[in-house]
């Protein structure tokens, strides 16, 4: 899944949790729930050069970053540590296989396990990915 629909999410739950702890917690758990849908991933193609890879990683997350700011300035301390939260299976899995870091070994395991693998078009999988972008809006919105 695509950064954004992640941040959003974690926005969200950060918006509606009553502390940090569970905001970091609930958008944690958030990441392998919304993986485990079909979805849409544009950092499949392994042939990608790691400059066009971060520099796709770099406008999605800012991407996400605008919306979330748009809509909830100033973020308050449960948004931000929910966003965290949401974020770090993907950084975790990132420092893994990068920089083959191995006490993420479980966790990147578990992230595998968790993640629908199966090709999805273009089409079918963006739609599961912004059904949770204009959930994640709306809860963010009335938070």
């Amino acid at each position: 899944m695509v950064i954004t629909p992640h941040l959003l999410a974690g926005a969200a739950i950060g918006a509606h949790s009553p502390n940090v702890w569970a905001a970091f917690c609930f958008g944690f758990i958030s990441h392998y729930l919304l993986d485990s849908l079909p979805h849409w991933e544009y950092l499949n193609n392994l042939k990608l050069t790691r400059l066009i890879y971060f520099v796709k990683i770099f406008i999605d997350f800012i991407i996400a970053m605008i919306i979330v700011s748009f809509i909830a300035w100033p973020l308050k301390l449960m948004i931000i540590f929910g966003i965290i939260g949401a974020l770090l299976p993907d950084i975790i899995e990132f420092l893994h296989q990068s920089c083959k870091i191995k006490i993420f070994r479980p966790l990147s395991l578990f992230h595998k396990k968790m993640h629908y693998y199966k090709r999805v078009s273009l089409f079918k999988g963006l739609i599961s990915q912004i059904i949770i972008v204009i959930i994640s809006v709306i809860m963010l919105y009335w938070g």
